[in-house]
């Protein structure tokens, strides 16, 4: 456990994997289960990366049978399902269960927030975006954060809000590649 976590915090992937792997095939009916959960949480971070999302979701799925309450692991399994925007309905129940645990993450609000907008539910997911932005404590706001509000706000109609949360995603250092589209538009 100790190994793959020390080989993740160097961003050494496939060394982490292994030594994950080599872990799970370890585990026992006795085995902590809060370290299993972790083993299969830190195993599908991996594999989104690597860009095994089938992969990915199984360990997400073995994560949450160990424990069903893995906030971490809910909130990046909800989100993933919502940039391939497959299962919504899943990843809106996944992402609610963050936000009841942690009311105040700016992370988890912004998930839940961005899974509203995609089944467009706009004025609950302007909600819960205002609640992110507003929860957050550094100075500099997340580019995916604002972009996402932006891109809330334009659908509502308030383009100028739009406009100015799209700027400042830029100037926060946003890679959006439609960024500056959306921006122009």
């Amino acid at each position: 456990y100790f190994l793959g976590l020390a080989y993740f915090q160097q961003d050494k992937q496939d060394l982490s994997l292994d030594a994950f792997r080599r872990g799970v095939s370890q585990i026992t009916r006795e085995s902590n289960k809060d370290i299993v959960s972790d083993f299969y949480a830190i195993m599908g971070d991996i594999l989104h990366q690597k860009g095994l999302n089938k992969e990915a979701f199984a360990a997400y799925d073995s994560c949450l049978q160990w424990k069903a309450n893995n906030i971490e692991c809910l909130n990046n399994y909800a989100y993933y399902l919502s940039e391939l925007k497959t299962d919504l309905k899943r990843a809106e129940e996944m992402s609610y269960r963050t936000i009841k645990a942690e009311p105040k993450s700016t992370t988890y609000l912004d998930t839940y927030a961005w899974i509203l907008f995609l089944e467009e539910r706009y004025a609950e997911a302007k909600i819960y975006i205002d609640q992110a932005i507003a929860n957050d404590t550094d100075s500099v706001v997340s580019a995916v954060i604002l972009e996402h509000a932006g891109d809330i706000y334009a659908v509502l109609g308030q383009t100028k809000e739009a406009l100015e949360y799209w700027q400042r995603a830029l100037k926060a250092g946003s890679e959006s590649a439609l960024l500056q589209k959306k921006i122009k538009l």
